[in-house]
């Protein structure tokens, strides 16, 4: 796992608080989500505006009382996984897997069983980083996790100890490739989670997604074709709050027999699936649709 930069003065202020918001007990987290959501909601107009343009580009069937009402839900839903992620600092294991029922963890473990390791893809839905922990803490074979730095020097350092709990090995995006071939013959699980939109200099594929043409990272695809691994995702459901539920479906058990595109296209349905059942669950407070095809090809 590569070294966090440590954080300078001036970044130290927002680690010191998520570090003491980390040892609050979650109940309490909980009403500081809600006491956080009346203020921000009114007040932070910008997130708001965008959370409504992105549900009336992908609900414009739905009247704008409905979009109203989603919006609320959406907001309020994202600060409570802001505040479990915070506490997830110090979430003891069984609390972690009484939290994040994984309904049939038997469709990972056939795969690692025959000695394949494991392409594991979700979404932002529901708790994103609750479901990597879960799967670090339940499962025996090692967990690799994809990510990307947010940017923030003493952010990235908290974020990497918070994923590295229960032994996932963090690997940069850039060092997906070279990581995968060196430990090809080795049973292990990539987690990856791959629904953001990339930006205009990135490789991306394009692909029909909440009734618009959108643009997914290639990678993904690569990926799984160059390593061959079965593609699993994991649909994750809200049971109440701070309760999840995890089932997993195997896209593709050999990717390389799959027709160039099919791959991805499988995980964009998948993904659809899941957010038109739950739109409220997923992550909205970002510009998805920020250019249109053809701008940036």
């Amino acid at each position: 796992m590569p070294t966090p930069t440590p954080p300078t003065d001036s970044a130290r202020w927002p680690v010191l608080l998520v570090l003491g918001l980390a040892r609050l007990p979650l109940p309490l987290l909980y009403l500081l989500s809600d006491l956080l959501f009346l203020v921000s909601y009114h007040l932070f107009r910008y997130q708001r505006r965008l959370v409504a343009d992105n549900l009336a580009l992908a609900f414009p069937d739905r009247s704008p009382r409905e979009r109203a009402k989603l919006a609320r839900q959406t907001y309020r839903n994202a600060l409570q996984v802001l505040f479990e992620t915070i506490a997830a600092l110090h979430l003891p294991r069984r609390r972690l897997l009484e939290r994040v029922t994984l309904d049939n963890p038997a469709e990972i473990e056939r795969h690692l069983a025959a000695g394949r390791s494991v392409l594991a893809v979700a979404a932002h839905h529901g708790n994103w980083e609750w479901l990597q922990l879960a799967c670090a803490a339940r499962f025996e074979h090692p967990v690799d996790a994809l990510y990307k730095p947010v940017g923030h020097p003493g952010l990235d350092a908290l974020l990497a100890r918070l994923r590295s709990r229960f032994g996932t090995r963090l690997v940069p995006v850039g060092e997906a490739f070279r990581t995968l071939l060196k430990n090809r013959g080795e049973a292990r699980i990539m987690a990856l989670v791959a629904d953001q939109g990339p930006r205009p200099d990135e490789d991306k594929v394009w692909y029909p997604f909440l009734g618009r043409d959108t643009a997914f990272f290639a990678g993904l695809e690569k990926i799984a074709r160059l390593t061959d691994a079965p593609l699993v995702f994991a649909h994750m459901q809200r049971l109440s709050r701070g309760r999840y539920a995890v089932h997993f479906e195997t896209l593709a058990g050999s990717p390389r027999e799959v027709p160039e595109g099919e791959l991805m296209a499988r995980y964009v349905r998948a993904v659809e699936a899941q957010v038109r059942v739950a739109p409220q669950d997923w992550l909205w407070v970002y510009k998805r649709w920020k250019y249109e095809r053809g701008l940036y090809d």
